[in-house]
């Protein structure tokens, strides 16, 4: 199987495993089974609960000598997820029971990491807080392993590193919501709250896990020039496990762009990871000849103009996988080693998208209303692959269905006067990271809304008189340079 982040999910495919959505009532709902074939309808929901993407079968032809088996795949990533929710949604409580469970899951995390021999890991995309927290945990935990494997530590020491890793991040479920998801730069006090998640950790966990696991989680925001937190601590001050997994931190935040509201391509990855004096150079460099630059299933683009997906990873060079090209009607083709043809090379992630476009437009449900409405001819963009749906409102946190909005003296209010124009400008800078984040310079939004309306708005008065206007959405994708049309205008062209 592979993980197909969510933009680059195609009718046709099968889902591999279920698909759940979590909340604190039900805990967890099934949303889609097992072995549905995926229909534009089914992408839409998962676009929809604003999830990173699902696990799909691979076809015959791909080879998956190196990929997770199925086994781990299909139970055990569903099985670490299901306790960081419980954690979240059961009053942040640990016992007993969760951290043997933890600790069973670790066993099976070093069994297939000690047999794959290499750092099998996967870089994913994330749409939401929650996905985050949750799998940047798991990919840091896989690479602390690795790096421990390869360091040659015991078992014993390697199993601790594994639980310590998996849960050096369970604090900042702690955090408040309003902080972790701030569009605006955070106030010092609230960076000093951020800074505070490492300790709160280790005040849940101590009753239940050795020194080591906790001196884990309490250093790996420590750097080995004194500048890092909550000691400050220098060189060998810091223990073992805090060096290894600020290591896999940092660089699981840079591959996921969560690092410095930037992007980063792997070379400027390597580069910053060597020069910022921020880790021990043994570890550091046992980690850079291991890492998976490119993970497989990751659609990336060629020099040759192809898109291609990563299907083995070349330990002797980790910027040249072998990918396999995919044609044109989204079917596999040529097997190539990029260590046998060196005049190709890696340019970009692998997709072809020209515009977002307003979800609205394309039948998913995310209106004020909930009402369903389709441009067949926008929606024809999203299912060619040349766009990408966004909702700046759902974005932002709005609920489905929801009170009608409008702007007034350049705030967003609903019918009953409430103010909600931090959800909008919330919104609006999402849709934005979106467009930066493919390099997108164009966007078809539905008119008259207080977030897409491009050339005309409602004038804030609930009485259906447009004004000339544009949302907030639309109003900062300008400012940064991108194309605005509306789907009035676009249909009609």
């Amino acid at each position: 199987m592979l993980f197909i982040s969510t933009e680059n999910l195609k009718p046709g495919m099968i889902l591999a495993m279920d698909i759940y959505i979590y909340n604190r009532e039900t805990f967890k709902t099934l949303l889609l089974r097992k072995g549905q074939t995926l229909n534009i309808t089914y992408i839409n929901k998962i676009i929809f609960h604003n999830i990173s993407g699902a696990y799909i079968k691979n076809q015959d032809n791909l080879d998956s000598a190196n990929l997770w088996k199925e086994e781990l795949e299909a139970n055990l990533l569903p099985e670490i997820r299901d306790i960081f929710f419980k954690f979240k949604y059961n009053l942040e409580k640990i016992d007993t029971t969760c951290i043997r469970h933890i600790s069973y899951l670790v066993d099976n995390l070093i069994i297939e990491i000690v047999n794959n021999k290499h750092l099998a890991y996967r870089t994913l995309e994330y749409n939401n807080y929650d996905d985050y927290i949750f799998q940047h945990c798991i990919n840091v935990g896989i690479l602390s392993i690795s790096i421990g494997n390869t360091l040659g530590l015991n078992y014993k020491t390697l199993h601790e590193l594994g639980i310590s890793a998996l849960l050096h991040d369970i604090g900042m479920m702690l955090i408040p919501l309003e902080i972790l998801n701030k569009p605006e730069k955070l106030t010092h006090k609230e960076s000093l709250i951020i800074r505070e998640h490492p300790l709160k950790a280790v005040n849940k966990l101590k009753p239940f896990v050795s020194n080591d696991i906790l001196m884990g989680i309490a250093c790996h925001h420590e750097k080995i020039n004194g500048t890092g937190y909550p000691y400050g601590l220098v060189g060998n001050e810091i223990h073992l496990f805090g060096k290894i997994i600020s290591i896999c931190d940092v660089y699981n935040a840079l591959a996921t762009n969560r690092y410095r509201g930037k992007s980063w391509n792997p070379i400027e990855i390597f580069q910053y990871i060597n020069e910022c004096n921020y880790f021990d150079y043994d570890i550091l460099s046992v980690f850079l000849k291991n890492i998976i630059v490119y993970p497989l299933g990751n659609y990336v683009k060629l020099s040759n103009g192809k898109t291609a997906i990563t299907t083995n990873i070349n330990s002797d060079n980790v910027l040249r996988p072998t990918v396999q090209i995919i044609n044109s009607d989204n079917t596999f083709g040529e097997v190539l080693d990029l260590m046998n043809n060196q005049n190709i090379t890696i340019t970009d992630k692998g997709h072809d998208f020209e515009y977002i476009v307003s979800s609205c437009l394309c039948g998913v449900k995310c209106r004020y209303d909930g009402k369903e409405i389709t441009s067949e001819k926008i929606k024809k963009l999203v299912d060619e692959g040349k766009a990408i749906m966004v909702c700046p409102e759902v974005l932002g946190g709005m609920p489905v269905p929801r009170l009608p909005c409008e702007i007034k003296n350049n705030r967003v209010y609903t019918i009953t006067s409430d103010d909600k124009t931090s959800y909008y400008i919330s919104g609006a800078k999402k849709a934005l990271e979106i467009a930066k984040k493919y390099g997108i310079k164009k966007a078809i939004l539905k008119e008259k809304s207080p977030s897409c309306g491009s050339n005309h708005i409602y004038d804030g008065t609930f009485s259906r008189t447009l004004i000339s206007g544009e949302g907030l959405t639309t109003k900062l994708l300008r400012q940064n340079g991108i194309e605005v049309i509306s789907d009035e205008e676009y249909n009609n062209d």
